[in-house]
């Protein structure tokens, strides 16, 4: 039967190679050596690889039928991205991306607020972003959006891009606003302020790819559904 999981990078100073070296149920393979053996053996695999190694890797996974998570979506592109779901629906196979702002120690929180009612009913979200980001960006920004919003929320959505600036987002309510910020220093910030109550701020660590890599990981090993990772688009 086959148990591994594995996980393809030839830089293991990555941040999703730090967050796979914490765990010992992952086995860490260079696609630039034969990974025949490692296909034969793997119930899944996790894919770190932005260069030209990369179509020849999701390629060979495909042919295998394994499910596989991608660090990241640099280089793809709208159809590219059409093709690869394509591909893994004729297969029957999961497919996901990795770097989803859900599991920033603040968004967590933020969530947590909303669906708590503290905030009354959420009028608007605003998200403030640097300027200038690609595909993959925006793909997380409608995936933490949708999930902030899977309550069936009607709150309007604002953005705004502004140079040097972080990550925010902000849910406006009726009975007041809660703020997520990731400081881009390993740090996330939540701030909440309610009518007739002093604001509070509260700054954390947070270790985003661990917490997802986790998910993922307990995903592939129970047979569920990857419904909390970043969904490739079709």
């Amino acid at each position: 039967m086959k148990e591994d999981i594995i996980y393809f990078t030839r830089n293991l100073q990555s941040p999703c190679s730090k967050a796979v070296s914490k765990r010992t149920d992952v086995k860490i393979v260079n696609p630039e050596e034969d990974y025949s053996e490692a296909l034969a053996n793997a119930k899944a695999a996790i894919l770190d690889a932005d260069d030209e190694q990369r179509p020849e890797l999701v390629k060979a996974l495909l042919k295998e039928k394994l499910p596989f998570a991608l660090c990241g979506l640099a280089g793809e592109t709208p159809d590219s991205l059409k093709r690869l779901c394509a591909a893994a629906k004729r297969r029957h196979i999961q497919v996901c991306w990795l770097g989803s702002w859900r599991y920033e120690w603040a968004m967590a929180r933020l969530k947590e607020t909303i669906t708590s009612g503290v905030l009354g009913t959420i009028q608007q979200y605003k998200l403030t972003k640097p300027e200038g980001l690609g595909i993959f960006e925006r793909l997380r920004d409608d995936d933490l959006l949708n999930w902030l919003a899977s309550y069936g929320n009607d709150a309007a959505t604002a953005h705004e891009e502004m140079e040097g600036v972080g990550y925010r987002l902000t849910a406006t309510g009726s009975r007041g606003s809660a703020t997520a910020t990731v400081l881009g220093d390993g740090r996330n910030e939540f701030a909440i302020a309610l009518c007739d109550e002093t604001p509070r701020v509260v700054c954390q660590p947070s270790a985003p790819l661990e917490a997802e890599i986790g998910y993922l990981l307990f995903a592939i090993r129970t047979g569920r559904p990857w419904s909390m990772l970043g969904r490739i688009p079709n």
